[in-house]
């Protein structure tokens, strides 16, 4: 049988039948062989072939069917690929390797759209990484909304009052903050420990749950303001009364600085 179906995956290199009926018949024989080189066919044959919701139910009848389903939806979902799997179908929690399972998909997924100039190959990854950074911006449905909009598809009214009231507001920030992000994305933060040290040394000094606004050196004194359960007040510490060295080390280093 494994022959069987490797002739049958390699004949059309999983490019198969294209018939609904027979992809699901092939899957079943995968599934019997329980080899995991044939295992990790069965996402990229869900999605190649878009099988029906109606033969997903008679497959999910088999256990180790529902846990590729698991990884498969996983996949999808980090692909942005949707419409195939309705979300109302749950797969089983897998102990597979998802990232082998995940792997052999985009080794399929490339083969499939053939991308044999480096622009091609440039675009999937231009692709993937516009999918990941929508999915740091917008939720889930706004994804799919966004998605349907590129593809010139019409929407519900639910999802058209959605688009209105929330997604279309964060990519007017979006633009908005479009020159800000550009002078902004080449600073580099700066992290000076020694002072934010010195700022915890002093705020241990002050009584409460104080946070230091500013601090300044001058005439043997150490004048400091900071905020406690949100009023602000100053305090003033002579350096004699510092004994620790370090500390004082850092007060003359430092001798001012602005917290806000």
């Amino acid at each position: 049988m494994g022959i069987d179906i490797e002739k049958k995956l390699d004949n059309a290199g999983y490019q198969m039948f294209g018939k609904n009926d027979k992809t699901e018949e092939l899957i079943l024989d995968i599934l019997k062989t329980k080899n995991n080189r044939y295992l990790k066919a069965i996402p990229f044959l869900i999605y190649k072939y878009k099988i029906s919701a109606s033969s997903i139910g008679r497959l999910s009848k088999d256990d180790l069917f529902n846990s590729i389903l698991d990884i498969t939806i996983k996949i999808f979902r980090e692909f942005n690929i949707i419409g195939i799997i309705p979300e109302d179908i749950k797969g089983k929690k897998s102990k597979l390797n998802y990232k082998e399972f995940r792997d052999e998909f985009e080794l399929q997924l490339r083969n499939d759209s053939k991308p044999n100039l480096l622009i091609d190959k440039q675009k999937i990854y231009e692709e993937r990484n516009m999918q990941m950074d929508l999915s740091i911006l917008f939720t889930k449905k706004e994804k799919q909304i966004i998605k349907r909009m590129i593809d010139d598809k019409a929407i519900s009214r639910t999802d058209y009052e959605y688009y209105s009231r929330k997604t279309k507001k964060k990519i007017k920030s979006i633009l908005g903050l479009h020159e800000f992000a550009l002078s902004f994305y080449s600073k580099t933060p700066k992290y000076d420990e020694e002072l934010y040290l010195l700022k915890r040394e002093l705020e241990d000094r002050i009584e409460g749950d104080s946070k230091i606004l500013d601090f300044f050196l001058s005439e043997g004194n150490i004048f400091i303001n900071f905020t406690n359960w949100g009023s602000e007040s100053h305090k003033e510490l002579k350096l004699s009364q510092i004994k620790d060295s370090k500390t004082l080390e850092l007060i003359k280093k430092y001798k001012n600085h602005d917290f806000r």
